[in-house]
């Protein structure tokens, strides 16, 4: 007589495999931007449009399978396979943040139609779980809240528009804390420079404010963990893009 399997114990094999699987953590950000769905997949997933708001570089590879190459020059540049590409609602993208048993890091980009606006969803995830990494996932949730901000301002206000950027970037042995207390100090970012007002204040890490008078430029400044250090050091970074 033929043996039926166990279900059981099938069940448990799954449920071992999942409590084995390492535990992650997801970074997370939304904004509403005046402009029509079609027009924010479009900045989200072309070349020229990529250039206009977020990397200084960009190559696209559309479609399922393919590949978004970013790059900040000097700085850092990267390769994401395309997981998930559905126009125009619905992007992700994977690229192995980590070495050994830790999943590789996912971009998932949802887009919704409300009337004449979009609102814009993204989640970075697979972030290990222990303590080490709060400041990365802090990080990574702020560096969403600043880049979906400006794609805002490219789409309301510049569309179409090239973009230049300067930036600076200092590896400092200071706290996020000592940074900020340096930053917001009489003479320096409190004092409002080039007449900007804030619209991001996120201490001690980071500072983003609209610059009227360079017809809407973005301004930040900001700390971010080191990966190569074990010191305690952090990035210092000071960003303008300026648009026309």
């Amino acid at each position: 007589m033929r043996k039926e399997p166990d279900a059981s114990r099938e069940e448990n094999k799954d449920d071992r495999a999942v409590k084995e699987r390492p535990a992650t953590r997801a970074a997370k950000g939304e904004i509403a931007i005046d402009a029509p769905i079609d027009v924010v997949w479009k900045a989200l997933t072309d070349a020229r449009e990529l250039e206009r708001w977020f990397p200084l570089d960009a190559r696209v590879e559309p479609g399922e399978g393919g590949v978004i190459w970013m790059s900040w020059r000097n700085e850092y540049e990267g390769e994401s396979k395309i997981l998930k590409w559905d126009p125009p609602r619905h992007l992700a993208t994977t690229w192995e943040m980590h070495e050994g048993d830790q999943p590789p890091q996912v971009t998932d980009f949802r887009l919704e139609s409300r009337g004449v606006s979009t609102i814009v969803r993204v989640v970075t995830s697979g972030f290990p779980a222990d303590a080490a990494w709060d400041d990365w996932v802090q990080g990574t949730a702020d560096g969403w809240a600043f880049e979906l901000r400006s794609l805002k301002e490219y789409l309301e206000r510049h569309r179409g528009q090239d973009r230049d950027v300067v930036y600076l970037r200092r590896r400092v042995p200071l706290s996020a804390e000592e940074i900020w207390k340096r930053m917001a100090a009489p003479g320096a970012l409190g004092s409002k420079p080039l007449g900007a007002e804030p619209i991001l204040e996120a201490p001690p890490r980071q500072w983003a404010a609209l610059v009227e008078k360079l017809n809407g430029a973005l301004l930040r400044a900001g700390s971010d963990p080191c990966a190569a250090s074990e010191t305690g050091e952090r990035d210092v970074t000071l960003w303008l893009s300026a648009w026309g």
